[in-house]
């Protein structure tokens, strides 16, 4: 209940003109176009540093409703009207890099000295930002009609796909209704109804030895219908079936792909969530001060290094999904491994399967085509309010502050940039304390957090080796 002119579930204290003026009197400027510091530059400093605080904290969490009536899977980063839409490009990288290095914010149209170029820094961030996908599996679509060759195992993927993580075979005939047309990994990710031959069939994920020991004779089986598909031991950017397809037909599978390739000036969608874009300039800044020319800062270079390590530890823990209702009524979320392995063939009724929410890597859930779909998300920090007003407590105004002031200083290097360290610990145990806080608000926040991981710890895509599974 509100009243006495409060804006539900909005703070109305903080203009953005005053919190770029205390920013300012924090580094002993009147910001102006003319200053070291600019008012434009100290608001995305601000807008950062807000941004880094709910990735550490986990504090905008937001319900989401929609009903999909042909897509069974969809990704919450371009869901339209989802909590936790990705909106940044590379330009916007661009622009907060050239601040950080003392060079002119031009975006995506380099003006500034020799010691960088909009090539290097494109090229840099590009490929962070698909070490990042991999690492935190946060880039999964489904790529249907795969075409593939009766009577042979192996099947070749365009060079975006990073990592394979279910395989559907459809005989015969093809889903129609949602599919798109034309080549793989086109149109929507909908789940259709199934038109002519046998049904499909989900593969299991198998290797090579286990077809050695339990099919023989390896590679001599007889045509029919595929069961398991393997990696290990295929080169890259392709799989192997075990049974020969004896018809004709395609493949679905859900991959994580690397991302849109950057065109500067052009700006592109960098394709990761909006609140963890603070990780991947990091990344980037530490290999542009690390090259070995007349840009080379080590002592800086090491520390976005470290910042970069650290920001892919947090992405990988963090809580993005914890909640899902199909109308109306709770339901349970469970892995893509887990689905698959207790109800086979679930999608083949894509709007009477479960009721459950299909999660699997970050931002990606099927859900049952047609139906009432509610999700309990961590929601992108929504910054401002139609009335310019900072979106951020009172109590936690400090802690943010101190991130932006460590943010801004980081263009000074030296002495200054050191103290402001200092400052960052200080930010960083706040933003600890609010966190630890907040989960105490329920007796099971520990189980609320883990949900969204559910898909890396039963995929296990990082912890089979050499545990002889």
């Amino acid at each position: 209940m509100s009243g006495g002119g409060i804006v539900a579930g909005q703070y109305t204290w903080l203009p953005v003109s005053t919190a770029v003026q205390q920013l300012g009197q924090r580094l002993n400027v009147v910001p102006s176009a003319t200053t070291l510091w600019t008012p434009a530059e100290l608001q995305i400093y601000i807008t950062t540093a807000l941004r880094q605080f709910n990735s550490l904290t986990w504090t905008w969490r937001q319900d989401f409703q929609y009903n999909d009536p042909s897509n069974l899977w969809n990704s919450l980063g371009s869901l339209p009207g989802s909590p936790r839409l990705r909106t940044i490009t590379d330009v916007d990288c661009y622009t907060e890099m050239q601040m950080m290095l003392l060079e002119p914010p031009s975006g995506g149209i380099w003006t500034g000295t020799n010691q960088f170029s909009i090539s290097v820094m494109s090229q840099a961030l590009q490929r962070r930002r698909d070490e990042i996908i991999q690492i935190t599996n946060c880039n999964q679509q489904l790529l249907p009609n795969i075409p593939l060759t009766p009577n042979t195992i192996r099947t070749e993927l365009p060079d975006n796909v990073i990592d394979v993580e279910r395989v559907r075979y459809i005989p015969g005939g093809q889903l129609s209704g949602g599919y798109g047309t034309g080549g793989y990994g086109e149109g929507g990710y909908g789940v259709g109804n199934f038109t002519g031959g046998p049904s499909p069939v989900t593969l299991y994920r198998d290797d090579t030895i286990s077809q050695e020991f339990y099919e023989a004779p390896l590679y001599q089986l007889q045509p029919g219908t595929p069961q398991t598909f393997s990696l290990s031991s295929e080169p890259p950017l392709s799989w192997q079936v075990d049974i020969p397809p004896d018809q004709p037909g395609t493949y679905e599978a859900i991959v994580l792909q690397s991302g849109a390739p950057f065109n500067p000036p052009t700006p592109t969608l960098i394709g990761l969530p909006d609140d963890l874009v603070w990780v991947l300039i990091w990344g980037a800044l530490a290999d542009l001060l690390g090259q070995e020319s007349e840009a080379k800062d080590a002592e800086r270079s090491a520390y976005a290094l470290k910042r970069y390590q650290n920001g892919l530890q947090l992405m990988m823990k963090s809580p993005w999904i914890m909640l899902g209702k199909v109308n109306g009524v709770a339901v349970s979320l469970d892995s893509i491994v887990a689905t698959d392995r207790y109800s086979p063939e679930w999608d083949s009724n894509p709007s009477g399967f479960g009721p459950v929410i299909v999660v699997g890597g970050q931002d990606f859930i099927g859900a049952p085509v047609g139906q009432g779909i509610g999700l309990t998300v961590l929601g992108n920090a929504p910054i401002v309010d139609s009335n310019g007003n900072v979106q951020v407590s009172r109590s936690d105004w400090d802690a943010v502050l101190d991130i932006a002031q460590a943010r801004s200083l980081f263009k000074c290097g030296g002495a200054e940039f050191k103290a402001a360290l200092e400052l960052e610990k200080r930010a960083i145990l706040a933003c600890m304390a609010e966190n630890t806080r907040l989960k105490s608000q329920g007796c099971f926040s520990d189980i609320l957090d883990q949900r969204g991981n559910q898909q890396e710890r039963d995929a296990n895509r990082y912890n089979n080796a050499n545990k002889g599974k």
